[in-house]
């Protein structure tokens, strides 16, 4: 008996050959995606777009140092009726060299157009206590380049008539730093007082709060701004309704707080491991297997040619619906949603995500969410995640969560302002910004801005450089 004439041996060769194949490119190209067999420690965190965003930063930041003067006059401030109100918010850290405040305020102004300057009030929110001016490296950097609309301290804004014990509470907290639970307290508190300070002093219907260490890319805020219009138009469709608190569905809710420009794939689904049980891989293989068995037998009997039917004998049965599919369905999951799949580019309703990196509020629940957050501080035990507890709210108020694709804002901190350790922050991170094409996005910011704002401020973007 010759066995290479068998349709057994035959199909299992061929499994084999499409597995090898399959394995040699996802060594090749999901490299870089944590929930992946394939992915690598070594290489999984190269930088790529970010690295070319990072130096857009540093050459518009080199030329605010040489001439500050031309920078402003070419960027003004923001116009008298912003459509978002930006706060950066930072704390000092032991780095050599330029601080993440300033590269990310370098990616916020670079290859940006008046008109985006116009429609964005910026806050500069140093949030060291006691004293900012001497504690943090950038302060006097950024306070002298003026170029933000606005630099927040607690000294300079707390309401006098309490600043005394809100000083003396914060600075408790601040020393302590090395507690977790003391740090999620000041960092909750400088979240919601960020969020008040937009409140009470603009009257921009979007906020957004950035951490100090993200980069953003180029074109984000006119493209955000796109996308918040987006949203409202979601909001309006009149299939939504108000729900229950506790019921938020995709496509429910008629009302939104945050729209997410930053998300790790580490938070995209299925992270259930690489075990055969993980994700019920077993039980869907077992249902898969059963149904696609029953179905080839019964097409063997009534319905498939007999040149066909001759080939599929018990081996080659025991090969796709005993190897084959178990095999299929297990690298499906094995290999990566944000490999397989990714994400399309659009706004979608998402209830899943990590991190508050930079997140665009809705100014309609801006007070009440800065009010749940003010009291999280204050109740006992630990206070709860900054990312954490805006959830937990647009769940109590039946609020809608919306992440916007491609993802415009990339992490690149690892010296944690909140004791996280540098492995895992190393590990927020966004794979879909590193694919992102620098001449692509310049192309896309060039329409955008004819969209939005008009040829006229195209032709003032192209004039100024």
């Amino acid at each position: 008996m010759n066995l290479y004439r068998q349709p057994g041996f035959r199909s299992l060769a061929l499994l084999l050959t499409i597995v090898t194949v399959y394995v040699t490119y996802g060594y090749f190209n999901f490299y870089r995606d944590p929930l992946s067999i394939f992915f690598s420690e070594e290489h999984g965190f190269d930088r790529f777009y970010s690295a070319t965003r990072q130096a857009e930063a540093d050459a518009f930041l080199d030329a605010l140092e040489a001439n500050p003067d031309a920078v402003r006059l070419r960027l003004a401030k923001a116009g008298p009726k912003p459509e978002m109100c930006v706060v950066f918010m930072t704390i000092a850290r032991e780095l050599e060299g330029r601080q993440y405040i300033e590269t990310a305020v370098g990616s916020f102004f670079s290859n940006m157009s008046r008109a985006e300057r116009k429609a964005i009030h910026l806050k500069l929110f140093f949030a060291d206590v006691p004293s900012p001016e001497t504690q943090h490296r950038s302060y006097a950097r950024l306070a002298t380049a003026d170029i933000a609309d606005d630099i927040i301290t607690y000294p300079r804004s707390l309401p006098d008539k309490d600043k005394e014990r809100q000083m003396a509470l914060l600075e408790s907290w601040f020393k302590a730093r090395n507690d977790g639970s003391m740090i999620e307290r000041k960092t909750v508190y400088d979240y919601a007082y960020a969020l008040r300070q937009c409140v009470q002093t603009t009257e921009a219907p979007y906020i957004a709060l950035f951490e100090d260490d993200i980069i953003l890319a180029d074109g984000w805020a006119v493209r955000t701004l796109k996308n918040l219009h987006t949203v409202e138009e979601m909001m309006r469709d009149p299939r939504r309704h108000d729900p229950a608190p506790g019921r938020v569905e995709p496509g429910g809710p008629n009302s939104w707080l945050y729209l997410r420009m930053f998300n790790q794939e580490r938070s995209f689904g299925w992270g259930g491991g690489y075990g055969f049980r993980s994700n019920n891989v077993h039980l869907i293989s077992l249902a898969v297997s059963a149904a696609l068995l029953a179905f080839i037998l019964l097409g063997r009997r009534l319905f498939f040619p007999r040149s066909l039917a001759r080939y599929l004998d018990s081996w080659v049965l025991l090969v796709i619906c005993g190897v084959a599919v178990p095999l299929f369905i297990w690298l499906f999951f094995a290999s990566g949603k944000a490999s397989l799949l990714g994400s399309p580019p659009g706004v979608y309703e998402e209830f899943f995500g990590c991190c508050s990196q930079a997140l665009v509020f809705n100014r309609k629940h801006a007070q009440a969410l800065s009010d749940f957050l003010m009291a999280a501080t204050t109740k006992p035990g630990r206070a709860g995640r900054g990312d954490m507890l805006p959830k937990d709210f647009a769940w109590d108020h039946g609020l809608a969560r919306v992440s916007a694709y491609p993802m415009l804002a990339q992490h690149l901190g690892r010296i944690s302002a909140t004791g996280t350790t540098t492995f895992e922050a190393g590990r927020i991170w966004s794979m879909a910004f590193e694919n992102l094409k620098a001449h692509k996005l310049a192309n896309e910011h060039v329409k955008l801005i004819k969209e939005l704002f008009g040829q006229e401020e195209v032709r003032e973007m192209t004039t100024l450089g």
